[in-house]
């Protein structure tokens, strides 16, 4: 899981085989799950000696500074489409000890009609070797048919402290060849590996990824709420209605800085309705639409966003907007207009009908 997730610090919890949660623990805490194990289940096995030895690890810390890695917190899994990976290699060569994968965001879902694949190296745990932590890894792309990439090489993070098992994941952008169906590149990874108290060596391997260009689907600007990057990377904007009107619905927003892309990012509607006054989202009529108008501090590739269509009648589950901003030159603060055009029913009135109300959000970039 801890691999999964970035090698960040994971919550605990002990849950036993009827599903019953016994213990937990806001940060992972080994000393305390020893402890607790050691009472419910029996003793370890783990001398005084080997558990001080076990202790010492730090947590592994990745510097993102002047590279491309992305922590694994920021990919955004649910939205990738998996991109077919194959080792180029010669009879009789030797099977590299790390592995690759790929996955891409639809083309054009970025500003300037860009996007980005997330290509991810992790060290095979059968070869016992790990990533030098003092030097990041490197993957240099060539042959690139069906798009263009932005860069022919892309860099690693450099691992502060303690020892380097967890995957990196690099990001590049890319833009559509005119009509191209298809895409191509060849990914040449450059990594330093060793095992412990081993000297490094210098281990290279070429791979192939290839697959379709990803469809670009109306629904893609509604995210679900597992999609939404760590609430600490969330930054709230504020949210005021420009007109006099009263409406069953209400906005908020929030905004999140791609650390990989300076001055660019993500912006988050969440659109609600009035569920304890009665309303349900009307989901026979028109899926909700919210109109986009930058007034200062920003740039969008949109001006329209979508909410999906849904097969009930009705609900009231919040809908989740995302859509691309690129900061413009020395701005500080944004100012943005939004206005969603929504239906919505009441049952304790009798009616199902259209609103459109303007929100005017702003806030620090």
């Amino acid at each position: 899981m801890q691999k999964t997730f970035g090698g960040m610090p994971n919550m605990e919890f002990v849950i036993d085989s009827d599903g019953t949660l016994l213990a937990s623990w806001e940060w992972a805490n080994p000393k305390q799950l020893k402890e607790f194990l050691e009472k419910k289940v029996g003793p370890s096995g783990i001398s005084d000696e080997e558990w001080k030895e076990i202790s010492k690890k730090e947590p592994m810390l990745v510097s993102l500074k002047d590279n491309d890695e992305v922590p694994g917190t920021e990919v955004p899994r649910p939205a990738l489409s998996p991109l077919e990976v194959n080792l180029i290699a010669e009879p009789g060569d030797e099977k590299p000890p790390f592995t690759l994968k790929a996955g891409t965001l639809p083309p054009e879902v970025t500003p300037g009609g860009l996007s980005r694949i997330y290509l991810t190296v992790t060290p095979d745990e059968e070869s016992g070797l790990n990533f030098d932590k003092k030097v990041g890894s490197v993957i240099h792309l060539a042959e690139a048919k069906g798009i263009e990439l932005q860069k022919d090489k892309i860099l690693a993070g450099v691992r502060r402290s303690g020892v380097d098992i967890y995957p990196h994941t690099v990001a590049v952008m890319w833009s559509r060849d005119e009509g191209a169906k298809d895409m191509e590149f060849v990914a040449t990874v450059v990594a330093l590996m060793a095992k412990e108290e081993e000297p490094s060596q210098e281990l290279k391997a070429s791979f192939r990824v290839s697959g379709p260009v990803p469809e670009i689907k109306r629904s893609m600007d509604e995210i679900l709420s597992g999609q939404l990057p760590a609430k600490e990377k969330l930054m709230e904007l504020k949210c005021s209605p420009t007109g006099k009107e009263k409406s069953p619905i209400s906005i908020d927003a929030a905004i999140f800085h791609d650390q990989a892309n300076p001055g660019q990012g993500m912006i988050y509607l969440f659109l609600k309705v009035d569920a304890p006054g009665g309303f349900e989202w009307n989901n026979l009529a028109s899926p909700p639409e919210v109109k986009l108008k930058p007034i200062s501090g920003i740039e969008l590739e949109k001006n329209i966003i979508l909410a999906g269509k849904r097969s009930g009648s009705e609900d009231k589950e919040d809908r989740i907007l995302a859509f691309w901003w690129k900061k413009e030159k020395g701005a500080k603060k944004i100012v943005l207009d939004v206005t969603p055009t929504v239906w919505v029913c009441s049952h304790k009135e009798g009616w199902c009908r259209r609103f459109e109300v303007s929100y005017r959000i702003t806030g620090d970039i």
